[in-house]
């Protein structure tokens, strides 16, 4: 029978000062107090999920109670270690802040803590998630921190210490601890596939340890899974690519020196493929930004310190940014950060991704020909000879009358309707008006305001809006100068804003309509017409969308 399967995580939690990595800003004031013997009866430890906090209390706890202790090397075989180990140990308490949040399981702790510790030197207390605990709950165990027994040590743990109370926090001693380098992620589970057995690409075991997400323990539970997934006892980045739904950075690479070099065509080929692979745009577009951001971190500082990659990778980026100034790539870092946050509100990513990079190159002054194929071949077909009879009519001069080869007609009809501008076309483009709000930075203040808002009427330069409450006609007000820029944009030119709640406007209409009525009747022509027809009232036709 073979013996029972243990998790990563488990298996290579560490057992000592020495194994826990990447957090010396604690581990080392902790045993320079076990050395000196200054000893605090209650700590916090706070810090991002899956960084080692309560691994680190553990630990402490086994220091303190080792039959060789207080060490800074506990031994890990006595009956306390190995109690603490397998978490029997009746000396050390864990207890879950999330769920045992209550005054009574405090007061119950109160109780207990009274009592000497079983068989160990000291009795901890581990309270994970202490930040949970209700506020009768903190005031119920202060008494107890205030005035604590000599034999009784609390380690508080934490990823919210803000929301503790300062009486709390006063009187423990804080310990921070930070999110894992990408670097240190990557030696640990190097170390973790070498004891494995297992032939991990490089590549792939730099996917995971970005996918931690400076969480170590997420590290190694990604690592853990992704080994169900190595193929002939190799466990290669495009499985883990495929794992994770992430993209393999020659890909992100690619793009970017596309963008870089101008060249359209294959950018576009770029996103195809991504899109044709089945990866998530959104997470190609996170991955971008982060490389754009290693990009100028390198050209900005000259250095490499603040970039978590590969060597591999820093040598790529060190290619890539000699394509491009500061100037461009800090561009296009704020456009790849636009479009990732229009992507979550987006039904086709795919378009979003591909107008980011047109637009980065167009926008860069890069000569693109924008002929169709098509076009150019049938420009290329001779007309059939004509009878000689026949006169040819005169050639205009090119350079007098520029021809328009790559106009299509959808474009030249859209070019009309922006011409003979009318209020039907501006609400037939109205969601091109919201889309265009969304690309701003202060898209998402704008949106709600125009969403719903209804094109009543278009003279004179002068758009009317009609909101449906009188709140919304406040806030497309209040908006009015970034929705004239927005239209602007969208129509080619400068527009006045009059906006109109839905009964205000509904209440001007029929106004109008009696004053208009009344003012017709006693027209001079009118009244000579009624004198023979005996006219009795006039049929008025206002121009203009909801106009009467």
């Amino acid at each position: 029978m073979t013996d029972k399967y243990l998790v990563y995580t488990r298996k290579w939690r560490p057992q000592d000062f020495n194994s826990i990595i990447g957090q010396d800003q604690v581990i080392k004031p902790i045993m320079r107090a076990i050395e000196t013997g200054r000893i605090m009866h209650s700590y916090l430890f706070s810090g991002p999920r899956g960084v080692g906090k309560t691994t680190t209390a553990r630990v402490f706890a086994k220091a303190l109670n080792c039959k060789e202790g207080p060490t800074v090397n506990p031994c890990g075989v006595c009956p306390s270690c190995t109690e603490i180990k397998d978490g029997s140990s009746l000396d050390v308490i864990e207890i879950d802040g999330a769920s045992n949040r209550g005054i009574d399981k405090i007061r119950e702790l109160r109780e207990q803590v009274g009592f000497s510790a079983a068989r160990s030197r000291y009795k901890v207390y581990i309270i994970d998630e202490v930040h949970m605990l209700t506020t009768e709950a903190f005031n119920a165990l202060l008494k107890t921190l205030e005035e604590p027994p000599r034999h009784v040590i609390f380690i508080f743990a934490t990823t919210d210490p803000q929301n503790i109370p300062q009486t709390i926090l006063s009187r423990c001693q804080h310990f921070r601890f930070k999110r894992a380098a990408i670097s240190t992620i990557i030696e640990n589970i190097k170390m973790i596939a070498a004891r494995e057995k297992i032939d991990a690409e490089p590549e792939a075991i730099k996917m995971i340890a970005k996918a931690g997400d400076g969480a170590l323990r997420d590290g190694q539970r990604i690592f853990d899974q992704a080994v169900t997934f190595a193929k002939g006892g190799k466990l290669t980045a495009s499985a883990v690519a495929e794992m994770l739904g992430e993209i393999e950075s020659d890909k992100l690479f690619g793009l970017i020196k596309n963008v870089f070099n101008r060249d359209l065509k294959a950018a576009l080929a770029s996103v195809e493929n991504v899109i044709t692979d089945g990866y998530d745009l959104k997470h190609f577009t996170r991955g971008i930004v982060e490389t754009l951001r290693n990009l100028l971190v390198m050209k900005s500082s000259g250095d490499t310190a603040g970039i978590d990659s590969t060597e591999d990778e820093i040598r790529e980026m060190a290619a890539l940014s000699a394509l491009a100034d500061k100037k461009t790539v800090l561009l296009m870092l704020q456009k790849a950060i636009d479009t990732e946050s229009r992507l979550s509100r987006s039904n086709v990513p795919g378009i979003i991704v591909e107008t980011f990079v047109a637009d980065m190159i167009l926008s860069s002054g890069a000569q693109i020909p924008d002929v169709p194929v098509a076009i150019t071949e049938k420009k290329e077909i001779k007309a059939p000879v004509k009878a000689a009879q026949e006169a040819e009519p005169e050639k205009e001069d090119p350079e007098e009358t520029p021809a328009r080869p790559g106009l299509l007609i959808e474009e030249i009809e859209e070019e009309e309707e922006i011409k003979n501008l009318t209020a039907d076309i501006i609400e037939k483009k109205w969601p091109n008006v919201i889309e265009r709000a969304g690309r701003l930075e202060y898209g998402e203040e704008v949106i709600p305001s125009i969403e719903n808002a209804k094109v009543a009427l278009y003279e004179n330069e002068t758009l009317t809006i009609i909101g449906e409450n009188p709140f919304m006609a406040e806030l497309i007000k209040k908006h009015a100068e970034r929705i004239k820029e927005v239209l602007k944009e969208e129509f080619k030119r400068d527009m006045k804003l009059v906006v109109y709640a839905k009964d205000e406007y509904r209440k001007k209409v029929n106004i109008q309509k009696e004053v208009t009525q009344e003012e017709a009747m006693n027209l001079q022509p009118i009244k000579d017409l009624s004198k023979v027809f005996k006219i009795q009232s006039v049929e008025i036709k206002k121009h203009g969308k909801h106009g009467g």
